[in-house]
């Protein structure tokens, strides 16, 4: 079992004994009654919840979000072709200067905010500015993208972090009213962290027969 902390941008795994420790707990929890099928575990059970209640990992609360604002992600099934000459805009100084912009900004998101903090600023954009009709604008959508991945040489290195390219692109598009959505997702064995844009089953700045190997844990 993985959580992510926003709050501390960090990832948390509880596995081998923690894992068979916190399903009996819960299981205890829930039933009022000690779970049969569940070997003892010699550690203390309670203090694995309490260690991820302490970092609000874990609630006994019900969800505060309503259900309508959780969003769903489509299975990923194709990814942009960047090199699809059809999707190819005319050069515009606007899109670099936004792309600029969009680089400074996520720089500064990274080095002074929490995880929890650069979702937030996230769907404030969507809320700062009206979005476009998302059927009618899939082609433009394409376009925008596609001129950013051609000129990301000119702000992004080939070092930059996956997280650094993906919360650029949702800020470029931002500035156009285009909202897809930002993607965190994990995998185990070995474990390993994993961001992305995406938009229907459009992954727009990776392959999705890459992503499809990590399960999203954070979708804004």
């Amino acid at each position: 079992m993985i959580f992510l902390d926003l709050l501390r941008s960090r990832y948390v795994g509880v596995g081998g004994p923690q894992l068979a420790d916190l399903s009996a707990a819960i299981l205890d929890e829930s039933t009022g009654t000690d779970a049969p099928t569940v070997p003892a575990c010699p550690a203390p059970r309670h203090d694995v919840i309490k260690h991820l209640r302490d970092r609000h990992l874990l609630s006994d609360a019900p969800a505060e979000t309503p259900a309508r604002r959780i969003l769903r992600l489509t299975e990923p099934v194709t990814s942009l072709d960047a090199d699809d000459d059809s999707l190819a805009p005319a050069f515009d100084w606007r899109h670099l200067v936004r792309l600029w912009r969009a680089t400074l900004v996520t720089a500064a998101w990274l080095r002074r905010r929490s995880l929890a903090d650069i979702a937030n600023q996230v769907m404030a954009l969507r809320a700062r500015h009206p979005e476009r009709d998302a059927e009618a604008d899939a082609d433009a959508m394409l376009a925008a993208v596609a001129a950013y991945v051609r000129l990301r040489p000119f702000a992004l290195t080939s070092h930059d972090r996956c997280l650094n390219d993906s919360l650029a692109l949702i800020h470029f598009l931002a500035g156009q009213r285009m909202f897809p959505q930002w993607v965190i997702g994990v995998r185990v064995q070995p474990f390993g962290a994993h961001s992305w844009v995406q938009s229907g089953g459009v992954v727009l700045n990776d392959l999705a027969e890459r992503v499809r190997h990590y399960q999203p844990i954070l979708v804004v």
